[in-house]
C-alpha cells in the first residue's frame, strides 16, 4: 500500500478552503498513492469555539462527505479524513473513509476526549472499528486514542496491520510524535501512521512531525513542522517479520494483566 499523510495548514471554519487544498493535493498525487490521510477534524479545523464546531458539524452522508466521495472517484485515491459528525442528536469527533471508487468504507468516533474543550463539544464514541483495504486490516484511531498502549494493542489483537491516527498535536507535546508513535508500532508489531496539522490555529501552534512508523519501530517517513505530504510504501510482510522477531503479542499474559 502506498500511504500518504497530508500535513496541511488549517483554515478554521472554512470548509471550502479545506476541501480545495485536499483536492489540489489528491490530484497532484493521482497514480502515486493508494490512500491519503488528513489531520484530525480536517473538515472544519480543530481550534474553534464549541458552538461553531457544533454548527459546522455534518452527518456522515452530508455535503462534505459527498464532495469527498466524488474526489476519491476522480483521483482513484482512497481518503480518510477527520470531521465533526452530527448523529444521534449529538456531535462526535470522527473520521470516515471513502474507497477509491467513492464508496464509504468505514467510520470511527473518538473514544478518548483529552480536554474540557473537547468534552464540551463532543460525545464519546463507544465502538472500536477495523476495515480492510488492499489486503491490510486497518484500525482508525484519533489523536489521544493512540497515546493509550491498550488501544493499539487492541487493534493488533483484532488483526490490524495498520493503525491510522489523525491528530491535532500542539508543539509542546512534540515528544508524542517523535518518541511515542514509533514505540506504539514496535510494541504491537504493526504500522502506525500519525497525521498532524502544520502551522497554527488561534492560540495553538502545531508540532507537525507527521510520521509513518514500521512494525519494527523504524520511521518510514517523517515530516518537519511545515505543510507537506509524506509518503511511504507499506509491505504487509513486515508485520509478520516484526512479530516473529519480537513476539510481544504471543507472549503477553493478557489475562494476568487484567486486559482480557
Amino acid at each position: 500500500m502506498r500511504l500518504a499523510l497530508a500535513q496541511f495548514q488549517s483554515h478554521p471554519g472554512d470548509k471550502t478552503r479545506q476541501l480545495e487544498q485536499l483536492r489540489a493535493e489528491a490530484h497532484r498525487l493521482r497514480g502515486q498513492v493508494d490512500l491519503l490521510v488528513t489531520p484530525e477534524l480536517f473538515m472544519t479545523g480543530y481550534r474553534l469555539p464549541t458552538a461553531e464546531i457544533k454548527a459546522l458539524a455534518e452527518p456522515a452522508d452530508g455535503p462534505f462527505a459527498a464532495d469527498m466521495a466524488a474526489l476519491a472517484r476522480e483521483t482513484g485515491i482512497a481518503l480518510l479524513y477527520g470531521y465533526p459528525e452530527r448523529a444521534e442528536g449529538t456531535v462526535f469527533n470522527a473520521v470516515q473513509v471513502f474507497g477509491a471508487d467513492g464508496d464509504r468504507v468505514a467510520g470511527y468516533r473518538k473514544l478518548h476526549l483529552p480536554s474540557d474543550d473537547e468534552r464540551a463539544a463532543f460525545t464519546l464514541g463507544n465502538r472500536f472499528v477495523t476495515f480492510s483495504y488492499l489486503g491490510f486490516r486497518v484500525a482508525p484511531l484519533i489523536c489521544y486514542d493512540v497515546e493509550f498502549p491498550e488501544m493499539v494493542r487492541a487493534a493488533a489483537i483484532a488483526g490490524a496491520d495498520l493503525v491510522i491516527a489523525p491528530t491535532a498535536l500542539r508543539r509542546q507535546w512534540s515528544m508524542i510524535a517523535e518518541k511515542l508513535i514509533p514505540v506504539r508500532a514496535l510494541e504491537s508489531g504493526l504500522f502506525v501512521a500519525y497525521a498532524n496539522w502544520a502551522g497554527a490555529e488561534a492560540d495553538w501552534d502545531y508540532a507537525g512531525l507527521s510520521v509513518i512508523a514500521a512494525p519494527d519501530g523504524q520511521e518510514l517517513a517523517r515530516a518537519g513542522d511545515a505543510p507537506q505530504t509524506v509518503i511511504a510504501t507499506l509491505d504487509r510482510n513486515a508485520v509478520a517479520a516484526a512479530r516473529a522477531r519480537l513476539p510481544y503479542l504471543k507472549d503477553a499474559r493478557m489475562r494476568l494483566s487484567g486486559l482480557l
